[in-house]
């Protein structure tokens, strides 16, 4: 039952990949004191950002979301990525999730470690959610797709209490 509740979490999840920015951007910080300290570091940091950090930002972004990049080059890219290998694995299965790339429009540093990505959503080349929000975090010198980004998808569609790493 387990895998048949995986396979159809998997089999929604380039439906699913279209509303992450929205479910990602849903976030917010509860103490406005650690909002201006944000507000801040992010002024600081976006200064102080290369083209380099954001060309990796946004190649590991794109290449992530690539339905044709393969599992465990995927898993690479994404924070605790072991955990996610089989979800990203079963996605395979899916003929509309290997369909599914990501256009990067910006990337935001919001601090040395961390940068929000607005990228637009396609579908067999055509948009399908422009605009949306992500998370990138620098993780043993590799800038990765936040979990909680890939997560916010999974929860989308019901498939995110299968996924140990969301929980």
């Amino acid at each position: 039952m387990r895998r048949t509740v995986i396979g159809r979490a998997l089999a929604m999840c380039a439906g699913a990949i279209m509303v992450v920015g929205v479910a990602a951007g849903c976030s917010s910080d509860s103490d406005s004191d650690s909002s201006a300290s944000s507000a801040a570091a992010a002024s600081s940091a976006s200064a102080t950002a290369d083209a380099a950090t954001t060309q990796e930002i946004t190649d590991n972004f794109v290449t992530f979301f690539n339905g044709q990049t393969p599992p465990a080059e995927r898993a690479a890219l994404i924070t605790d990525g072991a955990a996610f290998e089989p979800v990203l694995q079963g996605l395979t299965q899916n003929p509309q999730s290997m369909q599914t790339t990501a256009a990067v429009k910006s990337v935001t540093m919001t601090d040395v470690g961390h940068a929000d990505v607005t990228f637009d959503l396609l579908l067999q080349g055509t948009p399908v959610l422009p605009d949306q929000l992500g998370q990138s975090v620098n993780e043993d010198g590799t800038w990765k797709v936040s979990a909680a980004t890939f997560c916010a998808l999974l929860s989308v569609q019901g498939g995110v209490n299968d996924v140990p790493a969301c929980a």
